[in-house]
């Protein structure tokens, strides 16, 4: 009876894999031979699950299926942000060039401004919105109070004091636009998040280690232990498994 359900289970993921996997290739956001290729495994484990091709191949495929199903999800999240930061990069870009031609160009700060606070710069956000205001005074009567609220914000937020330049390491002044010691651009740099990638290869490869230990683990309480015994700690090793899991992506 427990093999019927854990095949049922595995069948019913792997339904559930394909149907998201269509629907991201008609989406575009996988090609259709990656989805036919992430379909055809998914078949695959179900067949395996419910033939028994090989010991443990229940808890493997419910494993697996199941922490894709969480995973890329994330991955995907991942993905869109990113591909707004992008986006946000090119915009504050434009932007940064136009503040240095004329740093008087009000429409210029009021973008370098809404874009940092957009991603998370405040202090920059509240500097550039200062400057802004500073320029047209008259014409900002919006912007003060939007200024206003920044600083009320930005005073319980943690404060660096400084921009780093994601290119170099050079610390540089709050409102600068370009670093002093490379001259590249500090603020596209921030907003694309450079970084992003070699912390996503950390967490991937923590998530990995955490994901393969758990498993190597259960697999064990399930040879030692009997019953009940061997189900309590299978269970208590993968929710702490997954307790890491979602620390370990959490953790900025």
């Amino acid at each position: 009876m427990e093999t019927i359900f854990v095949a049922m289970l595995v069948w019913l993921l792997a339904a559930a894999w394909i149907f998201f996997l269509v629907s991201w290739a008609v989406t575009g956001d996988v090609t259709a031979g990656e989805a036919i290729i992430g379909s055809a495994v998914a078949l695959l484990l179900a067949l395996a699950t419910a033939r028994q091709a090989f010991p443990y191949v229940g808890t493997f495929s419910l494993l697996t299926l199941g922490g894709g199903a969480v995973g890329l999800p994330i991955l995907r999240a991942y993905l869109n942000r990113l591909a707004h930061a992008q986006m946000d990069a090119e915009l504050i870009e434009r932007a940064c060039l136009a503040y240095e031609f004329d740093p008087k160009n009000y429409g210029s700060l009021i973008n370098l401004a809404e874009v940092c606070y957009r991603n998370g710069l405040l202090e920059q956000a509240v500097y550039h919105l200062e400057r802004a205001i500073q320029t047209a005074p008259i014409m900002a009567a919006n912007e003060k109070r939007r200024l206003t609220m920044w600083k009320d914000e930005l005073q319980h937020a943690h404060q660096l004091g400084y921009t780093p330049c994601m290119h170099c390491g050079a610390r540089q002044a709050v409102g600068a636009v370009r670093c002093d010691r490379c001259g590249q651009l500090v603020l596209p740099l921030l907003v694309q998040g450079r970084w992003i990638p070699r912390q996503l290869m950390q967490k991937v490869f923590w998530v990995w280690v955490v994901s393969v230990s758990a498993i190597a683990l259960s697999l064990f309480w399930g040879e030692q232990l009997m019953g009940l015994s061997a189900l309590l700690a299978i269970l208590t090793t993968l929710a702490t498994a997954l307790g890491l899991i979602v620390w370990i992506i959490r953790k900025p």
